[in-house]
């Protein structure tokens, strides 16, 4: 089985996506013939209720694009669930894009994507590992800039949420946040020093390996504080099967990467050891599927689990 760095294999398939999407939209909005159809002229894409703003944080001065869709009809004098997603840029659309589908089965939320004002996937990706990393190692392996999580959790607590509870209707009782490799990292990391910010914890594919594992330091003390408090939270830890490395690389050794299924499931079976009545902890794994590919399947599963009534 061959093994790309997660990170950089997802930059890589991403880019390439936006690189198409790009020479298409350019193609139609220069009136290309296309055929069968004759001119075409290329119009923004709308998202039913849905509204984005751009934001500069006064924490870190940094810029975030949010984007919020709304329940179909919703009700006025309701509450609704709020399911934040990090990597908007990339996740927003398809979550609510699939919940319709769901719609029977599923509670509907109020969805936030949190991600950047810019359609450059190398300046998304660059972004993201500087967020999404907890502090410690200042840079990855290819010299990005790294350890702004606290920051960032800190931006998304202080700034974002309060943003979003002031204009939507929130229903500050069952809050729901999302991650995928370094944002299932940020998820874990936020988990255990801020247990008491959200009520469902959602975490696909964590880059548990990140600076020699460093996010599970605050393991122990999150363990003490769930035996001690009336907190009652959901955790769904999923992985792809394949995102499993067992080559000899000694680089990719020493980070720990050719773990990650190992470090998700054994950190799922901790978990669910701590306080059943106070955290429930399900683990899923997709087999054949890799760390790419499973993006999709594990959003599924993460709305289902965290919608379903």
């Amino acid at each position: 089985m061959s093994f790309t760095r997660p990170g950089f294999l997802w930059r890589r398939t991403v880019t390439k996506v936006i690189e198409i999407a790009v020479a298409s939209c350019s193609i139609l909005a220069h009136g290309a013939d296309v055929a069968g159809v004759g001119a075409a002229v290329a119009k923004p894409v709308i998202v039913q209720r849905a509204t984005q703003y751009d934001i500069t944080s006064k924490i870190n001065g940094l810029s975030y694009r949010i984007t919020v869709a709304t329940p179909r009809n919703s009700d006025p004098g309701k509450r609704y669930p709020v399911f934040y997603i990090l990597d908007g840029n990339w996740y927003f659309l398809p979550a609510v894009g699939i919940v319709p589908d769901m719609s029977e089965h599923l509670l509907t939320p109020i969805f936030v994507g949190i991600g950047y004002p810019t359609e450059d996937g190398k300046e998304i990706d660059r972004r993201r590992t500087l967020d999404l990393t907890p502090p410690g190692k200042q840079k990855d392996s290819f010299g990005i800039p790294a350890g702004g999580g606290d920051d960032f959790i800190r931006v998304l607590l202080e700034e974002i949420k309060p943003f979003i509870e002031t204009r939507y209707q929130v229903d500050q009782a069952r809050q729901i946040i999302y991650g995928k490799s370094y944002g299932g990292l940020l998820v874990i990391h936020l988990l255990f020093n801020h247990p008491d910010a959200f009520q469902t914890y959602l975490i696909s594919s964590p880059a548990i390996y990140w600076d020699n594992s460093s996010v599970l330091a605050g393991e122990k003390a999150f363990t003490l504080k769930i035996k001690t408090s009336n907190l009652r939270l959901k955790v769904l830890i999923t992985s792809a099967a394949e995102e499993q490395y067992r080559g000899s690389d000694p680089e990719l050794q020493a980070e720990d990467v050719y773990r990650m299924v190992d470090n998700a499931s054994e950190l799922a079976n901790r978990l669910a050891t701590i306080s059943p009545q106070n955290l429930s902890v399900t683990y899923a794994i997709f087999p054949d599927e890799t760390h790419v590919s499973v993006s999709l399947a594990s959003l599924g599963r993460a709305l289902y689990f965290a919608l379903k009534p």
